[in-house]
């Protein structure tokens, strides 16, 4: 059939009635209150598309991955191509037995309102339509919007068939709303299954939906969803009703405007009755749009909420009570290291640094019990890297002397001769694919045995670093208490590494694409670097970037993390280096460090002249002090070959247990222990649905671990200054960087990636920025908008309905998003690039 009232379908009509009108049609027929209305099938899509020669027409198009083309051929198409005489008679036929009232014109796509995909926001609805030429009018426009550039680059990132997707429209009578909003039977933003979030504003829906209004929101106490529950006939009116429903209480509001409307709390509650309602018949945490006439309420649309994955996470340790030294660990450990939590993969690579790091701290003359080292290096989640509690031992009164002995040591010498050919050994290229499953974990093991062996004596050998703390008795002597840390710092300036010489060649790389013709550093400087390919001086000069990251591609982007790629796996960071050095006519210098270091030295030594051979016994320690960081240095660099070497093990895992079907993605593997890849790979992984429950749950409980990890380690960067902004936390985590100002469309091009977006407000047209951006502030909105929504699936904090935050914050300013509190701290004063 070419048309369907909202009466005759259910949920099991997905792929006649779309999503939305499947969803409808069980509301209908489970007597609750839905506007009456009918759906013009996917089948009378397909029909129409198969008369237009759809799929011939946009062949090409959808072959390269050309969005635009393909929306713009579909447009001129859909808008002027002549409709079926079936198609048009049936739908004038169905609008005329509904009364012809103003009716709401909305997209139902097959593959939309799903559990693990939304689709929200892509396809188009029309409100207040009126008349049968209009109502055909956006009948068209619906179908269109199938084939727009964010929807092809929405089902193109999940791997759906463009063709496959069929799109049923959903024709209602409007609802002459006196408040509208939507309502989450659990709370996506923080996570909590114990409560549910409404937003609700006066008038149409639509305008919180796509972020134009900010409502005001609601939190309801509800008892925690438990997964699918059968109904019971008990509810009012004898109407279905699960188990709890009746137990749902205001907990706060958050009442954007003083003296707006709004409704009753009574009308609240039953809205929050009647959301867990639906969850319960649906099985599932329940996304659901309403409308409010005459204190009666209209249900205009229930889908699952697609960013939760499981609303409950994983069990987390408390936060460890930490000894006055741990907290001094804690906080001089730098960020940059570690500027996001682990995941749980990540402890695998911490079999390597952990026990290492222990070695040293028992060599320096303190117990660690062996129970707290297990415990943490078999911790799956931390909010935080601190070693376990320490006990001065009597050993510790030799710690002199082994300083002393690390600072005669040659320790460069031992790394080059010893150390690092064993790393090169056991990390020796070889075809991984060729080896079986034993064959590669065996290989997996000796990188972490003999990457531990030689970091834990490199750490011993590192102690010779605690020289510094002897040698800011004498600097301090010369220039005083409140220059000792910025002198010190100048005396250990100008040093040369292995960065150094990256960084160098790095800019040669930039260097020759500048002078290698308008064709290559046009691509470049316009982030298009895959237009390369299709020119001569374009593919010389990428044999040129792929024999860089031969060299250099081991080295990592975010830490010595497994699940952080490095320059080989993910050259997006490579290729922003080099559109930012394009303009660099000077190399990186370290001339200017010894200028520091050379004057540093010189009035140092001058200062204690007086006390009789004391300068000539601290130029030999600085110089052996020098000589440590060096050797720490060039170590390190080196190392990151164990890491780099894992990694490619696990992506070579994680390819055999998605090709064996036992891992939905590649990349889920980041989400499993050590010890489930193993028993996974030998056979031993549980059922499909159950690894996707299980990957969905640990995505969700990583969010907020992250959240608290970048919370903590950017709390001291803050330090309470700057002002803040508050508005509805969207989409949680932290995250903190440069704010771009983007106040229309026309200024899209402005952002940079890793910058957070601040922008009036969004709709579905802004969301590709989202893959761009480290976080997102708007002036309105709120958490049930398109744009939080895919946010959250996206996984980047956002803040929404900051009121001002486009004139309050500079272009260019440092800020903070704290988007589980709703939170903006505005930092330094930025000034436009």
């Amino acid at each position: 059939m070419l048309v369907h009232r909202l009466s005759e379908l259910s949920r099991a009509d997905l792929s006649t009635a779309g999503g939305k009108g499947a969803n409808l049609g069980e509301l209908v027929r489970l007597g609750l209150p839905v506007p009456p209305g009918f759906v013009v099938s996917a089948a009378a899509y397909a029909e129409q598309a198969r008369a237009w020669g759809l799929g011939v027409r946009l062949s090409a198009h959808l072959a390269r991955s050309g969005w635009k083309a393909a929306a713009s051929q579909v447009a001129e198409l859909f808008e002027s191509g002549e409709l079926l005489p079936e198609i048009e008679a049936a739908v004038r036929d169905a609008y005329r037995e509904l009364g012809a009232p103003a009716v709401a014109v909305r997209s139902s796509a097959t593959a939309e309102d799903l559990a693990d995909a939304s689709f929200a926001g892509q396809h188009e609805t029309y409100l207040d339509v009126t008349g049968e030429d209009e109502l055909l009018v956006a009948l068209r426009r619906c179908w269109a919007s199938l084939w727009s550039p964010r929807a092809l680059r929405y089902r193109a990132v999940r791997g759906m068939d463009h063709l496959g997707v069929h799109i049923a429209v959903v024709v209602q009578r409007m609802v002459p709303a006196d408040f509208a909003g939507v309502l989450f039977t659990v709370d996506p933003v923080a996570q909590r299954a114990d409560r549910m979030l409404l937003e609700v504003a006066p008038g149409l829906g639509e305008a919180i939906v796509s972020g134009h209004t900010t409502g005001d929101v609601y939190r309801l106490r509800r008892a925690p969803f438990a997964g699918p529950a059968e109904l019971r006939p008990d509810g009012p009116d004898g109407a279905p009703d699960p188990a709890g429903a009746g137990d749902v209480a205001i907990e706060d509001r958050d009442l954007r405007e003083a003296g707006r409307p709004a409704p009753s709390d009574a009308v609240v509650l039953d809205l929050g009755r009647l959301g867990l309602r639906l969850e319960s018949h649906f099985g599932c945490p329940q996304d659901v749009e309403f409308a409010i006439a005459g204190g009666s309420i209209h249900l205009l649309q229930s889908r699952p909420i697609t960013t939760l994955g499981a609303a409950e996470i994983e069990p987390l340790p408390p936060p460890p009570t930490l000894t006055r030294l741990q907290r001094r660990m804690v906080e001089s450990n730098d960020n940059d290291r570690f500027p996001v939590a682990p995941r749980p993969l990540d402890q695998w690579g911490f079999r390597m640094s952990i026990p290492a790091i222990v070695r040293a701290v028992r060599f320096l003359g303190l117990h660690v019990d062996e129970a707290d080292e297990r415990a943490l290096v078999d911790q799956v989640w931390r909010e935080l890297f601190v070693l376990p509690p320490v006990r001065p031992t009597l050993r510790l009164l030799g710690l002199p002397h082994k300083v002393a002995a690390s600072l005669r040591d040659d320790g460069m010498a031992w790394w080059e001769g010893e150390a690092f050919p064993r790393i090169q050994e056991v990390c020796a290229p070889a075809d991984l694919r060729a080896m079986d499953d034993a064959a590669l974990l065996r290989r997996a093991d000796r990188i972490v045995e003999t990457t531990t062996e030689v970091l834990g004596e490199r750490f011993e050998r590192s102690v010779s670093q605690l020289a510094a703390v002897a040698l800011r008795v004498p600097v301090t002597l010369a220039v005083g208490r409140k220059r000792a840390d910025a002198v010190l710092g100048d005396l250990v300036s100008g040093l040369h590494t292995r960065t150094s010489d990256v960084n160098f060649a790095l800019f040669q790389l930039a260097r020759r694409a500048a002078s290698a013709g308008p064709e290559v550093a046009c691509a470049i400087g316009e982030g298009r670097p895959e237009e390369l390919r299709g020119s001569e001086a374009g593919r010389a000069y990428l044999a040129e970037v792929e024999a860089f990251l031969d060299e250099h591609g081991y080295r990592e982007s975010k830490g010595l993390y497994l699940s952080a790629p490095t320059w080989r796996q993910d050259p997006a960071p490579l290729w922003g280096l080099l559109r930012g050095l394009l303009d660099a006519v000077e190399p990186p210098s370290e001339e200017a460090g010894m200028k520091r270091y050379r004057a540093a030295l010189e009035e140092v030594t001058r200062k204690l002249r007086f006390v009789p051979g004391l300068p000539d016994a601290f130029r030999r320690t600085l110089d052996r002090l020098r000589r440590a960081i060096l050797f720490r240095e060039r170590s390190h660099f080196d190392v990151v070959r164990s890491f780099s070497a894992l990694q490619a093990i696990v992506a070579e895992l994680a390819r055999r247990l998605h090709e064996r079907g036992r891992l939905p993605v590649a990349d889920d593997i980041f989400y499993l222990t050590d010890a489930e890849v193993r028993a996974w790979i030998r056979g031993e992984a549980p059922p499909l649905d159950e690894v996707k429950r299980l990957v969905r749950r640990r995505r969700a409980t990583y969010g907020v671990v992250n959240g608290r990890w970048q919370k903590r380690a950017f709390r001291a960067g803050a330090g309470g200054s700057g002002s803040e902004l508050r508005g509805s936390g969207a989409s949680s985590g932290v995250v903190r960087g440069k704010a771009r100002i983007v106040r229309d469309e026309r200024e899209f091009e402005r952002l940079k990636a890793g910058e957070i977006l601040v922008c009036p407000y969004t709709n579905p047209a802004w969301t590709p920025l989202f893959t761009l951006a480290a976080g997102v502030v708007t002036d309105t909105g709120g958490a049930v908008s398109h744009a939080a929504i895919v946010a959250r699936e996206y996984g980047i904090p956002a803040v929404l309905g900051a009121a001002g935050a486009t004139e309050r914050i500079a272009d260019g300013q440092e800020i903070v998003v704290d988007g589980a509190e709703g939170r903006v701290l505005l930092l330094g004063q930025g000034a436009a690039d």
